[in-house]
């Protein structure tokens, strides 16, 4: 199956890759690299997956233990796992779907969520400051949750067309027709004073 992506159009990979960076760093410091490719400063990890396959990789590294900075190769594997977790619990909280990873190192590997209205997978994006998630086939929002009630939370918003006509939306992306009336309604009682 091919792929094509639109001139300009961001890289799907990398806006989840970026998405999923930005919370994390929230809450957690990313790892850094010094010239030789060593991790001079411990902390996550945060890769695309597979190209075109909308996934993220996220691990956990710790400087090289060594007798200098008393880290055991058993305290290394242990901060791994401890806060692989934490990633993991943070991600979920957030409407990420998180595949733990088991090996010689813990890895978690993550994708969006579902649509709550149709089997499409939704893409992150932000409105007002806050993640979300979008489905580009219905245009649902969501914050990807378990909980279904949770989404009547969300902030409405209005988008305007070519014409300059303005419709007002729920939260979950459903036309508010009461609003988008009135709106049209007052900017109508605007336009002729």
């Amino acid at each position: 199956m091919s792929q094509t992506q639109q001139i300009g159009a961001p890289d799907p990979d990398e806006v989840m890759t970026s998405a999923a960076r930005a919370l994390l760093l929230t809450r957690h410091p990313a790892a850094t690299f010094d010239a030789t490719g060593k991790v001079a400063t411990a902390g996550f990890l945060c890769s695309s997956g597979l190209p075109g396959a909308a996934q993220v990789r996220v691990s956990h590294r710790t400087v090289f233990p060594s007798v200098l900075n008393g880290l055991s190769f058993a305290d290394a594997a242990a901060e791994e796992y401890v806060l692989v977790s934490a990633y993991a619990d943070l991600l979920r909280e957030h409407g990420w779907s998180v595949r733990e990873l088991r090996g010689n190192r813990p890895h978690l590997l993550l994708s969006a969520p579902l649509c709550p209205e149709c089997p499409a997978a939704t893409q992150p994006f932000e409105a007002e400051g806050e993640a979300l998630w979008r489905c580009p086939a219905c245009c649902r929002r969501t914050y990807g949750t378990d909980d279904p009630d949770r989404d009547s939370d969300l902030p409405s918003y209005t988008e305007t067309d070519a014409d300059g006509s303005v419709t007002v939306y729920h939260g979950s992306g459903e036309v508010d027709i009461e609003a988008t009336a009135e709106w049209a309604s007052q900017s109508s009682k605007e336009t002729t004073l």
